[in-house]
C-alpha cells in the first residue's frame, strides 16, 4: 500500500508541467550525501534559481557544440545555399521550359525579374539537367556531413559523461539512482543529439529558404515579399506552441529517468519477486511508470507534427489568396508567374522544414540541460576531490593509519560518526564491530578515501590522507564489500579486474590466498569460467571468495574486509581465516564483522555505537569492560544477551 501510494504521489509531481527539473528540487545537508526516495539527484541546493537558470540553458550549450565544428558548419551552410541557388536555377527552367511547349515554340524568350532567358528549349533541358546533377551531388554532401557530425558528437558525448562519471567522488556516484546514468547515456543523449543535429538542418533549411525567395524577389517583388512577411508573422505566432511542446518534453525527460529507474530496480529484485509473487504488483508499478511517459510523449508527439503542418497549410492558404488576387485584378500577365509561384511553393516547403527542425530543437533542449547538469554535477565532485590539494605526494608505505576527532554527517543534524580518535600501525589486524547503523559502514569509507571527513582528519605516516598521490593509493590500499559484485566475464578477469598489471600467476596466488583455487580447479574450464550477474550459477561464498581474491591480487599493504564470512559455509570461513592468518604482519587488516568468530584472528577490535568509538581494546581486555562486545560475544555462541 505505502508502495502504491508513493507511485501515485510521484506520478502526479510528473504530471505537474511546472517546466522546472525534479534534479534542481533536491536540497542537501553538509555532508552532501542525502538520498530522497523517489527523487532523482540534483547539482545544487537552491532549487528555484536553479530550474530558472536551466530553462535557458540549453540554446546556450548548443551553440559551443556546434561551434566546435566549424569546419563541418561552414561546408553545411555553404552547400545549402549552392544547393538553394541550383533549386531555384532548375525551377525557373523548368517553369518557362514548361510554358514553351505549352505554347508549341521552339525557344523561350522570357525576362525573369533583372534576367532575360532566350534559349533552346533543348540547351535548357541540357543546362537544368546539369544543374540537377551538381544538386544531387551537394545533397550527398549535406547527408554526409551531419551524419559524421552526429557520431562522432554521440561518442564524445558518451564518452565525456562516463569520464566525468568515473571520475566523481564516491559520495556523489553513491546518489545516482538506479539505472540514472544508464538513462542519461542512452535514452537522454540520443535526444539530446536529436537537437544538436536538427539545429543543423534548421540552419540548411533557412539558408535554402532565405536563397529561395531571394530568387523569388527576382522576378517578382511584391509577391516574394508577402511572403517573406507572412512567413516570419507565421513563426512568430507559433512560437506558444514551441514552448508548450519544450515544456512536456521536459515532463517526458523526467519521466523517462523515473521509468529508467523503476525497470533498473525490477531487474535487480527479480529473484524476489518471484520469491513473494508480486509480480502482479511489479507489473501496476511499471505500468503507472510507463502510463506516466505516456502522456507528456503524446503531447510532444502531437504538437511536433501539428506546428509544423499549420505552417506550412498556412503558406499554401497565401499562396491560393495570392493567386486568387491576381485573378480577381486581372493580373494574369504578371511575368514568370509559373517560375514565382513554383519558387514560393518550395520556400514555403524548406519554410516548413526550418519549423520542423526548430521545434524539434526546442522539445529536445531539456533532455541537453539534463546531460550537461549530470556531467557538470561530476565534473565539479571530480573538481573538488582532485584539486584539493594541487600536488600530490608519493606513498611509498603505509606504516601507519590514523583518525583525530573524525566527525562525518550526511546530514546536519544527524551525525553518524563523532569525535573518532585511533591509530593503527602496520600490520596490524583490527576488528570493527557495532549495532546496525553505527557507522561502521561509513568508517569502512573513509578509512579507502571514498569520503572526507567533515572535521578532524584522517591521516597516513602522520599526513593527511587525501595529500597522497592517488594511483599510489589505489595500489595499496584494498577492500572486499559485504555483497560481492562480479563483472560478467571469466573468473581471472574478475579477479584481475580491469587491472593489466597483474599477470596470470598474481591471479593464481590471489585465488589460493582466497581459498577457491581448489574448487576452479573443479570447474570444467577452470579460471576461463564465466562468471557474474545472470551468469551460471555461482555460490555466494565462490563469490564472495573471488572478490577476495580481487582485493589480495595486487598485494596491497591495507586490506579491508566488510562482513567478509557473512555468506560463506563454515569451512569456507575456516579456509578464508587460515589465508588471512597467513597474512598477518603482511597486510594491516580491518575486518568489520557482526559474527564475532571471524575476529580470532584479531589483535583489537574496536567497538563503534551511536557513531563514536566506545571502546578499542584486545577481546580479553573487551570481554572485562565492554558490556556490547560481551553481550555480543555471548550471542555468538548462542546464549542470550542484551546489547548495552
Amino acid at each position: 500500500m505505502a508502495l502504491r501510494q508513493r507511485a501515485r504521489v510521484e506520478l502526479r509531481k510528473l504530471r505537474a508541467d511546472s517546466g522546472d527539473d525534479d534534479e534542481s528540487a533536491v536540497a542537501r545537508g553538509a555532508g552532501g550525501d542525502t538520498r530522497p526516495v523517489n527523487v532523482l539527484p540534483g547539482p545544487g541546493t537552491a532549487p528555484a534559481q536553479a530550474g530558472a537558470k536551466q530553462r535557458g540553458a540549453g540554446w546556450s550549450t548548443l551553440r559551443p557544440l556546434i561551434a566546435e565544428r566549424r569546419r563541418a558548419v561552414v561546408v553545411l551552410a555553404i552547400t545549402s545555399l549552392l544547393s538553394g541557388v541550383t533549386e531555384s536555377a532548375i525551377l525557373a527552367i523548368l517553369a518557362e521550359t514548361a510554358a514553351a511547349l505549352v505554347n508549341r515554340t521552339s525557344h523561350v524568350h522570357a525576362s525573369l525579374g533583372f534576367l532575360r532567358l532566350d534559349a533552346s528549349i533543348g540547351s535548357l533541358i541540357i543546362v537544368a539537367l546539369a544543374f540537377a546533377v551538381v544538386r544531387f551531388i551537394l545533397q550527398v554532401i549535406a547527408a554526409v556531413v551531419p551524419a559524421r557530425m552526429a557520431a562522432g558528437l554521440l561518442t564524445q558525448l558518451r564518452s565525456k559523461a562516463f569520464a566525468a562519471f568515473t571520475s566523481a567522488s564516491w559520495g556523489m556516484q553513491s546518489r545516482d539512482r538506479e539505472g540514472y546514468l544508464q538513462e542519461i547515456m542512452t535514452n537522454q543523449s540520443m535526444q539530446f543529439l536529436v537537437g544538436v543535429m536538427q539545429a543543423t538542418q534548421l540552419g540548411i533549411a533557412l539558408l535554402t529558404f532565405l536563397v529561395l525567395v531571394a530568387s523569388a524577389l527576382l522576378f517578382n517583388v511584391l509577391a516574394a515579399l508577402l511572403v517573406l512577411v507572412m512567413a516570419a508573422a507565421l513563426f512568430a505566432g507559433l512560437r506558444p506552441l514551441s514552448s508548450l511542446s519544450s515544456r512536456r518534453a521536459r515532463a517526458t525527460s523526467r519521466a523517462s529517468i523515473e521509468y529508467a529507474s523503476g525497470v533498473n530496480a525490477t531487474v535487480r529484485l527479480a529473484e524476489e519477486t518471484h520469491v513473494f509473487g508480486v509480480a502482479m504488483a511489479q507489473r501496476r508499478r511499471i505500468g503507472e511508470l510507463i502510463a506516466a511517459v505516456r502522456a507528456p510523449y503524446f503531447d510532444v508527439q502531437l504538437l511536433s507534427r501539428l506546428v509544423p503542418g499549420i505552417y506550412q497549410s498556412s503558406i499554401y492558404l497565401l499562396l491560393v489568396a495570392a493567386l486568387a488576387g491576381l485573378y480577381a485584378t486581372s493580373a494574369g500577365h504578371v511575368a514568370s508567374l509559373g517560375a514565382v509561384l513554383l519558387l514560393l511553393v518550395r520556400a514555403g516547403t524548406y519554410g516548413q522544414q526550418a519549423q520542423s527542425a526548430y521545434q524539434s530543437v526546442r522539445e529536445a533542449l531539456p533532455y541537453l540541460d539534463r546531460v550537461q547538469q549530470a556531467q557538470e554535477r561530476y565534473e565539479a565532485s571530480s573538481a573538488d576531490r582532485v584539486t584539493l590539494h594541487h600536488v600530490r605526494i608519493p606513498l611509498n608505505s603505509v606504516n601507519t593509519l590514523a583518525f583525530e576527532k573524525v566527525c562525518f554527517a550526511y546530514e546536519q543534524a544527524r551525525p553518524v560518526l563523532s569525535d573518532v580518535d585511533f591509530e593503527v600501525a602496520a600490520g596490524e589486524t583490527i576488528g570493527v564491530v557495532g549495532p546496525s547503523g553505527a557507522g561502521k559502514s561509513t568508517l569502512v569509507q573513509i578509512l579507502l578515501g571514498l569520503r572526507v571527513p567533515d572535521s578532524g582528519h584522517y591521516l597516513v605516516n602522520g599526513v593527511s590522507a587525501d595529500h597522497f598521490d592517488r594511483e599510489d593509493w589505489h595500489k595499496r590500499v584494498s577492500y572486499v564489500p559485504q555483497e560481492p559484485r562480479l563483472l560478467h566475464a571469466t573468473v581471472a578477469d574478475n579477479i584481475r579486474f580491469l587491472r593489466d598489471n597483474i599477470g596470470d600467476d598474481e591471479v593464481e596466488r590471489a585465488a589460493r590466498l582466497a581459498g577457491i583455487h581448489d574448487d576452479l580447479m573443479k570447474w570444467s574450464n577452470g579460471y576461463d569460467t564465466i562468471v557474474g550477474p545472470r551468469a551460471d550459477a555461482v555460490s555466494g561464498g565462490q563469490q564472495q571468495r573471488i572478490c577476495l581474491a580481487r582485493a589480495l591480487a595486487d598485494q596491497p599493504e591495507v586490506l579491508v574486509l566488510d562482513e567478509p564470512t557473512s555468506a560463506l559455509d563454515p569451512h569456507s570461513e575456516k579456509l578464508i581465516q587460515e589465508s588471512l592468518a597467513g597474512l598477518k604482519r603482511e597486510l594491516t587488516l580491518f575486518i568489520v564483522a557482526h559474527r564475532m568468530s571471524t575476529l580470532d584472528i584479531c589483535e583489537r577490535v574496536m567497538v563503534i555505537v551511536d557513531g563514536r568509538l566506545q571502546a578499542f581494546d584486545t577481546a580479553d581486555a573487551l570481554l572485562r569492560s565492554n558490556g556490547y562486545y560481551r553481550s555480543a560475544s555471548t550471542l555468538g555462541v548462542g546464549a542470550p544477551g542484551i546489547p548495552s
